[in-house]
């Protein structure tokens, strides 16, 4: 009977934070992995927005979407030192400018964890990246306590080189580094994340690829003109949205009968006159947090 009346708090992490000081008994079941696995279940399946990381100058560095949940080790964090890169899986990546080093932060229990940047990165100048749970779960549901890696990407301005390495916590050590020439620096948004490949955008037309499996780069060209974003597709594959006027297109890119993988103009969406084509291309500074 008490487990049912848990599973109808609000979905707002602040409830179940608050439900945990009533007793140790109430501790262990909102922290048990099967019932907040059903709590989710019951409020539709899908963890709420927290809220964002933003990168704008004039914003805060964490905005909650609510005031019910609101993370006070942001509130010290300056914005003239550090850069939101990434969140996946309940963690989010941050870079100290100032100091030259990663933090693995983990908002829901505070969590945090310092990482150096790669001997070669510290020479570059651009930095992106993202941290992924490391798992292997076919559904990443509950990863604050799972270990994690990083996937690093960094570019100089000189040679236009982007590198790749990922870093895993069990050897406290950054993997084998892997470069591509390139003829754009890599854009400073969130990675997509499909399967084990990551893909982020670059200046120009085309996306980098970094297969985490094979520790291997490769260049994609964009469809179309270029302007958009990439993200995760409804089918699972690599997907671009562009916002033309009032019109979103959407591609996935996918394999033909033969294995030639390609995009596809899967179908185009009349979006609302209220949208502007700012609001899709002046999001870089931005990382939702779920």
């Amino acid at each position: 009977m008490l487990v049912e009346i848990l599973h109808r708090l609000p979905p707002e992490p602040i409830h179940l934070f608050r439900a945990s000081f009533v007793c140790k008994h109430w501790r262990g079941l909102v922290h048990d992995a099967r019932f907040l696995r059903l709590f989710r279940e019951f409020h539709g399946g899908t963890p709420p927005v927290l809220g964002f990381f933003s990168n704008q100058p004039r914003s805060p560095l964490f905005v909650p979407s609510s005031d019910a949940f609101a993370v006070p080790a942001a509130a010290t964090m300056r914005k003239d030192d550090w850069l939101a890169l990434d969140c996946h899986h309940g963690r989010a990546l941050l870079l100290d400018r100032r100091d030259g080093k990663l933090l693995v932060w983990n908002p829901m229990n505070g969590d945090k964890r310092y990482l150096p940047l790669p001997t070669q990165a510290h020479l570059e100048n651009e930095y992106t990246g993202a941290v992924l749970c490391a798992a292997g779960h076919a559904e990443h549901g509950d990863c604050h306590s799972c270990p994690f890696l990083v996937a690093l990407t960094f570019g100089s301005w000189g040679d236009f080189i982007t590198s790749a390495c990922v870093y895993s916590p069990k050897t406290g050590v950054w993997g084998e580094i892997t470069p591509i020439h390139t003829n754009s620096m890599v854009d400073l948004k969130p990675a997509a994340h499909v399967g084990n490949t990551l893909y982020w955008r670059l200046d120009d037309d085309s996306i980098v690829e970094f297969d985490l499996d094979k520790n291997s780069l490769d260049l994609i060209e964009l469809p179309d003109d270029g302007f958009g974003i990439i993200m995760l597709a409804e089918d699972g594959c690599l997907g671009f949205a562009r916002l033309d006027r009032f019109s979103l297109h959407l591609w996935s890119r996918v394999a033909s009968i033969d294995g030639v993988v390609s995009w596809t103009h899967r179908r185009v969406i009349e979006a609302s006159c209220a949208t502007s084509s700012g609001s899709m291309y002046g999001s870089s500074g931005a990382s939702w947090l779920c």
